[in-house]
């Protein structure tokens, strides 16, 4: 019997009205090309014949007879056993900001089985993991335990990791030992246990944030792409814990397919407003619904649709030649606070406007310190008192800096519309994220170093005196005695907020020369601007920030960062948060950038598109592992343009090494 005669026979017997059995009978011949158990279709049509006269027991009835007329061989997976739900939730919607991301459907976890969870970008993945966490779904079941771990894990903590362990089981009652013995299983040393969460880079704040997984047991572990800030050996060892974790049902959000395919039993598809589950693993979805496959966004596509245009940076001011250093590391040693081991030792390094560099290395191997302090958004001296170096940046240089959790810049403004929040951002002409930088900050003690009689209280002027640049000071107490030249050599001898003052002045001027007051803030213009980031009028205009996907978002920050129209663009790990035409669309505007670059990535074929010089960070020292000569006829030679979730950097094998990293044409 066909399957259609099979449905229409079966259904015949619940006299449901023309229409109603047209819709029914639809929807299960889908469901069961889909692979759907009986009892799930049950749990799918239940919903939909609310208003029917008609029981569970018979609906479980028809749809067994039409699984064993359409599949009279294979038998029925509900007959072999009882399933077993952690959640078994039936006639979920789900809405966000207005939008209807889900109609009635039925979220059905079974116990001990690790879910993908995937569908295209915009369907809700995200949301539905922050409603389950917050249980938030009707009939969520309140006796089980939720661990919710998202991408971005403990960015801004300043406590330390034993603390922040001791923080999170303070209600469970574990002692210390076991906190302990819980982060040493996941290979945190002593060292780095007393260490603040904040200078964890991200793979090991993701194996923080297991740790607490390992300590609370829970039943439902929520990951949201945990691979993000994972090296390819953090990696490997984040599929190993959850292939081996027991008693616990997993969800993992993720684009990193590869991952999926080690580590999930079956999978959570979204679409058309709907879940439908496979088993078997994501291998075994993946050869079965090529179609699926082929749908679900991946990192090959063109991204033609989403171009992204980066703005034109101009002439950097002052600087004659693109091979001349306008940033230079000079004898770098960093340490961090109440540590005895240099995270950077005595590192030299060079960039000039024409420097497309790829900074590698395992995590925690210091590649977002060297990033965070070349650009400037981090301090050299960090109050140890032991000699660290210099790093001189060109006064004229306007510089980018997208972070890892340059997310959080949105969350006090989701409520305004994307262009009012680049206009209250730059309304002065300053950005007003780079004013919270603790490089630009004045700390309450400056401010009253400030204000003493006597001490520089502002800078009014800039110029070049003696062939030595020198900043035009005023002193607090003695405003009537005129201004006073203080040549850079002499303020960098002074308290460090004179230097602050100096940084936020240059970044006035900076303002101005990007064309400040030739490109006013206004609606028109912002427009315009976020429209070279595929954000449209409409949206840009009408929407709401709270209402935009993530690859929106994303898209509103890139556009954000670059308003200044910077001579360097530095992004840590920027394949993290982009759905993947954004992806496409950034390294082909880079590509095009007519500007320096400097990129911290796993993500070998990103590198590779938009870099032609390679740093590796290693042991506190920075060495050459790709020359920008090397880098260009790779490029040449080189025929893939697609960018994979799959294909990741393994920098552990040094082609060269140096003492001294020099960033310009040919080594000029």
């Amino acid at each position: 019997m066909s399957m259609q005669a099979a449905v229409s026979k079966e259904l015949a017997t619940l006299t449901l009205p023309a229409m109603v059995e047209q819709h029914v009978s639809a929807m299960i011949a889908g469901a069961l090309e889909e692979g759907v158990r009986t009892r799930q279709l049950v749990s799918l049509l239940l919903p939909l014949l609310a208003d029917s006269s008609i029981e569970e027991e018979q609906l479980s009835t028809v749809c067994h007879n039409i699984h064993a007329s359409c599949y009279p061989n294979q038998g029925d997976d509900d007959d072999a056993e009882e399933l077993d739900y952690l959640v078994d939730c039936r006639g979920v919607i789900l809405a966000y900001a207005g939008k209807t991301l889900l109609k009635p459907t039925n979220l059905q976890l079974l116990r001990n089985h690790r879910y993908g969870v995937v569908g295209n970008n915009g369907v809700g993945k995200t949301t539905l993991l922050n409603r389950i966490a917050s249980r938030e779904v009707s009939n969520f079941p309140q006796n089980i335990k939720v661990l919710y771990i998202q991408h971005e894990v403990y960015v801004d903590l300043d406590c330390t990791v034993v603390d922040f362990m001791e923080q999170q089981q303070r209600t469970e009652g574990t002692d210390k030992k076991l906190i302990q013995d819980a982060l040493a299983s996941i290979g945190f040393t002593e060292e780095r246990m007393a260490s603040p969460v904040a200078e964890l880079s991200g793979g090991w704040r993701m194996k923080l944030a297991i740790a607490t997984a390992v300590t609370q047991k829970c039943d439902l572990l929520l990951l949201d792409e945990p691979t993000n800030h994972l090296d390819a050996a953090s990696r490997a060892w984040l599929a190993d814990y959850l292939v081996t974790l027991t008693n616990t049902t997993v969800c993992i959000v993720s684009h990193d397919y590869e991952f999926l395919g080690k580590t999930c039993t079956d999978v959570m598809h979204i679409a058309n407003l709907q879940l439908t589950y496979y088993g078997g693993g994501f291998a075994n979805f993946a050869m079965n619904r090529p179609d699926v496959m082929e749908a679900l966004p991946s990192m090959t596509e063109s991204g033609a649709s989403a171009v992204i245009t980066l703005p034109d940076p101009g002439k950097l001011d002052g600087v004659k030649s693109k091979t001349k250093p306008v940033v230079e590391a000079k004898d770098l040693t960093f340490y961090y606070p109440n540590s005895d081991k240099p995270t950077l030792d005595k590192v030299n390094a060079k960039l000039c406007v024409k420097s497309r560099v790829g900074l590698l290395g395992v995590n925690g191997a210091g590649k977002t310190t060297l990033l965070r302090l070349l650009v400037g958004d981090a301090a050299v001296d960090q109050g140890t008192g032991k000699h660290v170096g210099e790093i001189a940046r060109h006064q004229n240089l306007r510089v980018a800096y997208i972070a890892q959790s340059s997310m959080h810049h949105l969350e006090e403004h989701l409520h305004m519309k994307p262009w009012q929040y680049v206009q209250e951002r730059f309304r002065t002409g300053l950005d007003k994220e780079l004013a919270k930088r603790e490089t630009m900050r004045l700390t309450p003690e400056e401010e009253a170093l400030r204000n003493k009689i006597g001490n520089i209280k502002d800078i009014v002027g800039r110029a070049i005196r003696g062939g030595e640049l020198s900043y035009e000071t005023v002193r607090a107490g003695r405003e009537d005695d005129g201004t006073f030249w203080e040549p850079l050599g002499s303020i960098k001898r002074k308290d460090p907020y004179v230097m602050k003052l100096c940084l936020n002045y240059d970044a006035k001027l900076q303002a101005y020369q990007s064309g400040a007051e030739i490109r006013p803030c206004t609606e028109r213009e912002i427009l315009k601007h976020l429209a070279d980031f595929g954000l449209s009028h409409r949206l840009a205009q009408s929407g709401r920030i709270k209402g935009m996907s993530g690859g929106q978002r994303c898209r509103l920050v890139l556009a954000s960062a670059v308003w200044n129209k910077p001579h360097l663009i530095a992004l840590d790990e920027p394949t993290n948060y982009l759905d993947n035409e954004t992806l496409n669309a950034l390294a082909a505007a880079l590509q095009k950038f007519d500007g320096a670059i400097l990129v911290i990535s796993h993500h070998q074929n990103f590198v590779s598109r938009v870099c032609n010089e390679l740093w590796k960070v290693e042991g506190g020292q920075v060495v050459v592992t790709q020359t920008a000569k090397e880098g260009r006829s790779l490029q040449r030679g080189g025929s893939d343009n697609s960018l994979s979730s799959m294909d990741r950097i393994d920098s552990q094998n040094s082609l060269e090494t140096s003492s001294s990293v020099n960033s310009m044409e040919d080594g000029k």
